[in-house]
């Protein structure tokens, strides 16, 4: 069925999958399947293939040790929230990939804005997502993460969203989000990977 310029469906009795031409953004001859929600290009050392990129779920850190001495010198709290394991399971080994991201449900240009590459911070045994601060009253309440550039392009034709990073990516440890808008809310999921040039992984 002939859907436009430089976009086409191909019906598979199996799974649906779409393909579209370089012009896209997507590689020629390269799917986006109908299934899963974020993907790398070329990831792995796979060529022009894509990898997905499942998502972990967080954990909270409330710091209470620490926060109870940060309350003796009337100091706010601090909170993190971390995903288990030093590292991620998905590897890829170019630090120059794009990613895809389906965005679903009713309301896809929310999700588009709320879509945003991190990178993560290495602890003891812990990958830290997000820090949370606030002064000793509860007040001035900050969120932080280390956001990383990207560029974002729709895939025509489709719900899918490209992300690129505007600099290649570092090697370590990242994650793709959706991040709320208000800075009390937080994702309860990250597509987690590391990027580890020339197919060596990072130290666990």
């Amino acid at each position: 069925m002939y859907l436009s310029r430089f976009a086409f469906v191909a019906l598979l009795a199996s799974a649906p999958v779409f393909a579209f031409a370089q012009s896209d953004g997507v590689p020629a001859g390269v799917s986006l399947p109908s299934t899963g929600t974020v993907f790398a290009m070329g990831g792995g050392g796979k060529g022009t293939g894509l990898q997905q990129l499942h998502p972990s779920e967080i954990v909270s850190n409330s710091h209470a040790a620490s926060n109870f001495a940060r309350s003796m010198v009337y100091s706010g709290p601090r909170a993190s929230v971390e995903l288990a394991g030093l590292n991620a399971a998905v590897h890829l080994s170019n630090g120059n990939d794009a990613f895809f991201v389906r965005l679903g449900g009713d309301d896809p240009e929310l999700l588009r804005g709320r879509v945003t590459l991190i990178r993560l911070t290495q602890t003891t045994n812990r990958r830290v997502v997000s820090t949370f601060s606030q002064n000793i009253f509860g007040g001035q309440r900050a969120r932080k993460y280390n956001v990383v550039a990207v560029t974002k392009t729709d895939v025509p034709e489709s719900s899918w969203l490209k992300l690129t990073p505007e600099t290649p990516l570092e090697p370590g440890e990242y994650g793709i989000v959706f991040l709320p808008k208000d800075t009390a809310f937080i994702p309860d999921t990250v597509y987690d990977f590391d990027v580890a040039i020339d197919g060596a992984k990072p130290e666990r």
